[in-house]
């Protein structure tokens, strides 16, 4: 057997074999011989059928054998010869297999680009600083008296209002006939919260109490349900009950039922600590991001079309159990799989540049993670606790993958880390 390489690109290796006549008529035997012994032809007995019908009937089966075993016997030996580190499964393509002729093919695979970094010293970022914003205190503080408040039901005879919550019952109708998702009972509706169509709570604004009403309204030519889109439809609607909601006073005892407060002003100061916490966290990710792209245009690379169509498998299986989480789904959002990864591709190009430009940063620079690292950071996940510590081990002990993307993300930080050390880094107010 022979093997030539040839660089269809930087990422890309085409590998060319030639294997020789003789051996190619032996596997052929090899493998006809295997196939005769189970072959069923109608008139003989299993193992008795003549050669000839044999190679009549299982020339097929006889190439895929023979292909495969060829593949097998010299892919991977090629692969250790030239010293190719495939990403990608290969794509083969071959010549027809016949007995006393060489038999060539050939298999394209994708590679890892070699990668000289240069110009990541001096690298010139901008960084936002941190502007305290007490309306956002004040926001926080809000959402918990809306988390703490509670519903009290109006007196027979109220009027509904923006703001109250009715509690009704409705039944759709499409052409006369009930659509599917398009009747409750006793469903409790916040007027003025826009999660009906356009024109339904509106339309109930006003009504008294154990009064009906019938609406017509057309769905928004956008519904996310299709079947519904653009459709005139009726509602019929009894209003059964109305509430108000009342929130609570912010006072100190507001403050206590928070847990660890004695005063309003103790829980204002926890609520603007976190906060300055969380858009530190964020300003330095945001940091990171631009050290990341900067290196990125300071070293144009050409990257594995495998390595970014897994980049966006994950982005895209984040993205989905986050919107499940919020019981949404891509449909619902005006998306489906095929335009998340167009929209999102050039992201994920992105981000597999930025990884393999850092691996060259730490291998050009001798940056490693050591077992000091990763007991500092084992330390860390448990808290500084030294009896969960031997938790926190066992489960790195025991799941590999799980160790290996631990001292991946150590890895990045000791090279962000290096980078930011000789980064000239200018400030930005927030945007």
């Amino acid at each position: 057997m022979t093997s030539t390489v040839e660089s269809l690109s930087s990422v890309k290796k085409k590998i060319s074999f030639e294997i020789p006549a003789d051996r190619v008529t032996s596997e052929i035997d090899k493998v006809f011989e295997k196939i005769r012994k189970r072959a069923a032809i109608k008139g003989f007995r299993k193992g008795k059928a003549p050669q000839s019908l044999i190679e009549k009937h299982y020339a097929d089966v006889m190439e895929g054998d023979v292909l495969k075993n060829l593949f097998e016997e010299t892919y991977f030996k090629a692969l250790a010869e030239h010293k190719i580190f495939p990403v990608s499964h290969p794509v083969i393509d071959s010549d027809e297999i016949k007995r006393g002729t060489p038999f060539t093919y050939s298999a394209t695979v994708e590679v890892l680009p070699e990668i000289d970094v240069k110009d990541y010293n001096g690298l010139e970022v901008a960084k936002e600083t941190f502007t305290p914003d007490e309306s956002i205190v004040e926001k926080r503080l809000q959402e918990m008296r809306e988390n703490m408040s509670h519903l009290r039901s109006l007196e027979e005879g109220s009027v509904a209002e923006d703001g109250h919550f009715a509690v009704i019952d409705f039944t759709g109708y499409v052409d006369g006939v009930p659509f599917e998702g398009g009747s409750a009972e006793s469903y409790q509706l916040e007027l003025g919260s826009g999660r009906f169509i356009p024109g339904f709570e509106e339309q109930i604004v006003g009504m008294k109490t154990g009064e009906s009403k019938s609406m017509s309204l057309n769905f928004p030519e956008d519904y996310w349900n299709k079947d519904l889109a653009g459709k005139e439809a009726r509602f019929d609607v009894i209003l059964s009950e109305i509430k108000v909601k009342e929130l609570p006073e912010l006072n100190d005892e507001f403050a206590a039922q928070m847990g660890e407060f004695d005063t309003i002003t103790q829980l204002r100061d926890k609520i603007a600590e976190l906060y300055e916490k969380q858009e530190n966290d964020r300003i330095k990710a945001d940091l990171q991001d631009r050290v990341v792209q900067a290196l990125i245009e300071k070293n144009e690379i050409e990257v594995p079309s495998t390595l970014v169509d897994r980049q966006l498998q994950t982005m895209l299986a984040n993205a989905q159990n986050r919107l499940a989480q919020q019981r949404l789904t891509f449909e619902m959002m005006g998306m489906n799989e095929e335009s998340f990864k167009a929209q999102y591709r050039t992201v994920a190009e992105n981000q597999v540049k930025g990884s393999l430009l850092l691996e060259a940063v730490a291998k050009k620079e001798g940056i490693s993670v050591e077992e000091a690292d990763i007991e500092k950071k084992l330390l860390e996940i448990a808290g500084g606790n030294e009896e969960e510590l031997g938790r926190v081990k066992s489960f790195y002990e025991q799941n590999r993958a799980a160790r290996e993307n631990l001292v991946a993300h150590l890895a990045e930080e000791k090279v962000m880390s290096f980078l930011l050390g000789s980064a000239v880094i200018s400030e930005k107010t927030k945007e």
